[in-house]
Formats: C-alpha cells, sequence, structure tokens
C-alpha cells in the first residue's frame, strides 16, 4: 500500500543516541574492572549483571508494554540515564560497577523495547525498511560511544560522563517533538513480503534462536575483549575501544544493506552460511595473535551479527497480530544471552585465548541445528 504520511527518518536518531549513552556505560565498567585487576571469571560475571537486569525488565515489558504507551516508558529510560551521568563519579568501585549494570540494565530495557513498538507506525517507513534503520542506528550509536569513551575516560571524569548525559537530553526533545509532528501522519499498512501468517510464525521462532546465539557470542567476545587484549596481548585500551568501533560499523553497515536484498528474508541459509564466516574469522586470532588479526575477526563478526540482528527484528515486528509479544521475547533473549555471555566467555578465557575464540563454533552448530528442526517441521506441514 503506499504510504500517505511521509517518512519521519530523523527518528531513527533516537536508538542512536541511546546505544552511544548505553555503550559507553559498558565500555567505562569493562575497562574500569580490567583497571582493578580483576580475573577474567569474575569480569564475565559482572558483565552477565546488565544482561540478567534486561530480562527480566524485557520479560515484564512484554506483559504491560503497548504502541499506545512506548513513549512513556522511552521517556523514563532517558531519565534513568541522565541520573547515571549526573552520578558517574560514584561508580569507582567493583561493588559499585554491579549496581551502575544493573540500573542501565533496566532503562536501558524501557527503551529498546519501547521504540521497537514505537517506530512501527511512528516513521513511516515498511517493516523491513524499519528493521534496516533501527539495527543501523543503534549499531551505529554503539561504534561511536565504544571509542568516544574509550578514549575519554583516560581524560577524567567530567569527560567521561558526556557520552551518557547527553544523549538522552537530545532524545527527550525528539519525542515530544515527534509528539507535536504526530497529527500529520496517517497510518498506513507496514507489513511486507505477504508471506503467510504460518510462515511468518514460524521464522518469529528461528528468530529467538539466532537472536539468542548472536548476543550470547557478540556479548560475550565484547565485553571480554578488553580482558583479552589488555591482559594477555598486552595492547591498549585505545586498541581495544577502536576494535570495538569497527565491529559496531561493519554490524550497522551489514543490518542496514541486508534490507535491499529481498532474497535475504525468510531464508534460512543466509544465516547459515554467515555463521560460517564468523566461525571462520575466530580462527585467525587463534593462528595469528595480533592487532591486525583482532581487527579482522571483530569486523566478518559484525558483518554477521548486523545481518541477524536486522533478520531479528524483520521477522518480529513484520508479524500482523503479536508484534509486541516478538519483540518482548526477543529482548528477554536479549538479557537472558547477555547474562549467559559474559560468564561463559569469561570462564574460557580463564582456559585461554584459543578455548575464548573457538567457543562460538559450538553455539553456532547448536542454534544451526535447532534451526533447521523448526523449518523441517514447517515443510513437513
Amino acid at each position: 500500500m503506499k504510504t500517505l504520511r511521509k517518512n519521519r527518518l530523523w527518528v531513527y536518531l533516537f536508538p542512536a543516541l541511546m546505544d552511544l549513552s548505553v555503550a559507553a556505560v559498558v565500555i567505562f565498567s569493562a575497562i574500569k574492572v580490567v583497571e582493578f585487576g580483576t580475573r577474567p571469571f569474575v569480569v564475565g560475571i559482572l558483565g552477565s549483571v546488565w544482561g540478567i537486569t534486561y530480562f527480566v525488565s524485557s520479560f515484564v515489558l512484554s506483559k504491560v508494554i503497548t504502541r499506545r504507551n512506548s513513549r512513556s516508558f522511552m521517556v523514563l529510560s532517558c531519565m534513568g540515564f541522565i541520573l547515571i551521568g549526573l552520578f558517574f563519579d560514584f561508580f569507582n568501585t567493583l561493588g559499585t560497577l554491579f549496581i551502575l549494570l544493573i540500573i542501565g540494565g533496566l532503562f536501558s530495557a524501557f527503551f529498546f523495547v519501547g521504540f521497537q513498538l514505537f517506530m512501527e507506525h511512528n516513521t513511516g517507513t515498511s517493516a523491513s525498511r524499519a528493521s534496516a534503520f533501527y539495527t543501523l542506528s543503534w549499531s551505529i550509536g554503539a561504534a561511536f560511544g565504544s571509542i568516544a569513551e574509550g578514549f575519554l575516560m583516560g581524560k577524567s571524569s567530567m569527560y567521561a560522563r558526556i557520552p551518557v548525559l547527553i544523549p538522552p537530553l537530545l532524545i527527550i526533545a525528539g519525542i515530544f517533538l515527534s509528539q507535536i509532528d504526530e497529527g500529520n501522519h496517517i497510518k498506513e499498512n507496514i507489513y511486507d513480503d505477504k508471506k503467510s501468517d504460518y510462515i511468518v510464525k514460524v521464522y518469529a521462532k528461528i528468530a529467538w534462536l539466532e537472536i539468542f546465539a548472536v548476543t550470547l557470542i557478540t556479548v560475550g567476545i565484547r565485553y571480554l575483549l578488553p580482558k583479552m587484549t589488555m591482559s594477555f596481548l598486552d595492547l591498549n585500551q585505545n586498541i581495544t575501544a577502536i576494535a570495538i568501533f569497527l565491529f559496531f560499523v561493519l554490524q550497522s553497515i551489514s543490518g542496514y544493506f541486508s534490507s535491499y536484498f529481498r532474497v535475504l528474508r525468510y531464508n534460512i541459509f543466509t544465516h547459515d552460511l554467515l555463521k560460517i564466516l564468523a566461525g571462520i574469522s575466530l580462527l585467525v586470532p587463534v593462528l595469528f595473535p595480533c592487532g591486525f588479526s583482532i581487527f579482522l575477526f571483530v569486523c566478518v563478526l559484525g558483518i554477521y551479527a548486523g545481518h541477524a540482528y536486522y533478520a531479528v527484528v524483520f521477522y518480529a515486528i513484520n508479524h500482523r497480530h503479536q508484534a509486541g509479544f516478538n519483540v518482548g521475547i526477543n529482548e528477554s533473549l536479549v538479557g537472558v544471552a547477555s547474562v549467559m555471555g559474559p560468564f561463559l566467555f569469561g570462564i574460557m578465557l580463564n582456559f585461554g585465548i584459543s578455548q575464548f575464540l573457538l567457543f562460538p563454533w559450538v553455539v553456532f552448530t547448536i542454534c544451526s541445528f535447532f534451526q533447521h528442526r523448526i523449518l523441517k517441521r514447517l515443510n513437513q506441514s
């Protein structure tokens, strides 16, 4: 159906700004805990705290959040991060870092669950394009938040709080602006690909497996990457920040351009191929443990992650009857995987870099196996 309202693509600045703050908080905690000389296992436990809070919050939100009240949860999220920024000096011990990640996980869930419902009917784009812009936006925000915080931490706490404090203020202004502008828009059909409801439902389940796998691997690796590069390879925090920046840049590019290729949608073999490529990239630092190999593997991993995150958001919101439920489940699984990822990868890093980087092969294999089992049931029905 032809759109009857103008696109408001500027709304997709919201997740970029929010993830700039989120990434700044996460990289701040990851670098701080390394500076404390903490063991990889404890670093993994700290990283899991965010995921625990995010999971519980997202699961509860899936029961209460709607398109109508999603804007209110986004504003509450911004207010939470403003408070974090104002009291940033407080988080200077291992114990207070746990508190930081609990608060951050709670308010992150408020925003990202809310925005995925908000964007469907408030941006004038199809489900496919909405998914692409969303993946592009939050990945770019995470890229610049990581590298900005990595460099600003070396200046002073006053500079370090800037990426946390400023973006939420801009989002609140944008949310109120979008509310004023809302009367100029008429709702239209945002769904695309015209697949049967049964296929859409099956791929929503495939998406749950995919988002669990991609989050477990990427969150685990990202959170332990400072420990791996700084403690095991003797690289400085700037190199680590650049590596995480490159990961998110490639993720954003991959996620955005995935929307241009219809053949990539509802196609399980695309997921298989990108898992294989990501797995091969993980072998490079094992064979050649140096700075360049770190950059290479995070870039290829970012390409895989970009497509995976695009696909799971698309499969969730391209459902006419339970988009809100799908989004809530997706984000709950992000929370669970964010708990398990840092914890499991912390254990693996205790054994060495090889175990740390080869563990994703196990996750990829299990994920693909069960995805094909689900799809086989579809083909037999």
